[in-house]
C-alpha cells in the first residue's frame, strides 16, 4: 500500500525538525544564535510545526499520544543540551515548547479541512 502525501510530508517534516534539534542543535554553533525573546518564538514555532507533522506522519493515533510524543520531543531536545558547549536547559525553551504544542493541536481541525484529499487520508 502506497503511502499518502500527507503521511510523507509528515514524515520528512519529522525527519528535518530532528536533525534539526538534535544534529545542528547538538553543535556549539547552535548555541546563542538567537536572541531572547525570539528564541521563545522559534520554539513555539517549531513545536507548533513538529506536532503537526506527528499528526500527518500517525494520522490513527490519539490526540493524548501525539501530545505525548511531541512533549517527549521537547524534553530530549532540553536535556540533550546539558551535554553541548555552550547550551544548557531552559524552562523558558521548555514552556514555549508546550505553547508551541498546544498551538499544534488547536489548529489541526483548521488545517484538516484545508489539505487537499480526503480528511481521512488526512488523518
Amino acid at each position: 500500500m502506497p503511502i499518502s502525501r500527507h503521511r510523507f510530508w509528515g514524515i520528512a517534516t519529522l525527519a528535518g525538525i530532528a536533525a534539526l534539534l538534535f544534529g545542528f542543535g547538538s553543535t556549539p554553533a547552535s548555541a546563542g544564535l538567537i536572541d531572547a525573546p525570539w528564541d521563545k518564538l522559534l520554539h513555539l514555532a517549531l513545536f507548533a510545526t513538529l506536532t503537526v507533522a506527528l499528526r500527518l506522519a500517525l494520522p490513527r493515533l490519539p490526540l493524548a499520544m501525539i501530545a505525548s510524543l511531541a512533549i517527549g520531543f521537547a524534553l530530549a531536545d532540553e536535556l540533550h543540551q546539558a551535554w553541548v558547549p555552550g547550551r544548557h536547559p531552559d524552562w523558558g525553551d521548555g514552556l514555549a515548547d508546550l505553547a508551541g504544542i498546544a498551538g499544534g493541536l488547536l489548529i489541526w481541525p483548521g488545517l484538516v479541512r484545508r489539505l487537499p484529499g480526503s480528511a481521512a487520508e488526512a488523518g
